[in-house]
């Protein structure tokens, strides 16, 4: 129900949510993306001000369900999100191609 796989290791259990993460990336286009294990660039600077300058530069995508969906991963079992969707959650008012 939660998209939660718990799972006996040895002496301990392990969660991942494996099935709801290629779920997401199917859903946005994105299955056939490269993992990385850095999220985000050293170093990056985002602004306000690379927000669209038009309404129609970003209709049709669905930044806001995508943030949603990924703080799901990021409080049940993926806590290394947090600082990415933290910073991105912050443009999720006007979102921009930079974003």
């Amino acid at each position: 129900m939660l998209g939660i796989k718990v799972e006996k290791v040895g002496e301990g259990i392990r969660i991942s949510q494996t099935a709801y993460a290629n779920q997401m990336l199917e859903k946005f286009g994105m299955i056939n993306c490269k993992p990385r294990s850095i999220l985000l660039p050293v170093g990056i600077s985002l602004l306000l001000n690379d927000g669209p300058d038009t309404e129609e530069e970003m209709k049709g995508i669905p930044y806001r369900e995508a943030l949603g969906l990924l703080m799901w991963l990021q409080v049940a079992t993926q806590p290394d999100l947090s600082f990415a969707v933290n910073l991105l959650s912050c443009f999720a008012a006007n979102p921009g191609r930079a974003h």
